[in-house]
């Protein structure tokens, strides 16, 4: 997991271990992890309402595109566990 997340703080994308599948699952557990952990932290910055701008935070972080859904989940979550709010998810994000 310490790999994975020295090849996303790094931004190496390309890089895979030999089972595609095994390297597919880890990364994207452990760049949700990491998603989780940087939400916290901008949170406790510039403390989410409702009316942030999820855009705005997809944008600043530019991530690969494919980590969007993680993001706009995790703001999702600190928003409702704040608000007592019953967490939006777009199903058709991906989709449009």
């Amino acid at each position: 997991m310490l790999h994975e997340t020295a090849h996303f703080l790094n931004g190496d994308y390309d890089k895979y271990i030999t089972n595609h599948f095994q390297n597919d699952n880890l990364e994207y557990e452990t760049n949700k992890y990491m998603i989780q952990e940087v939400m916290k932290m901008l949170d406790d910055k510039y403390d989410f309402t409702p009316e942030t701008n999820y855009q705005n935070i997809i944008d600043t972080l530019n991530l690969p595109y494919h980590l969007d859904g993680i993001i706009i989940d995790e703001f999702n979550n600190v928003i409702s566990d704040k608000f007592g709010m019953t967490p939006y998810h777009e199903l058709d994000y991906f989709y449009e």
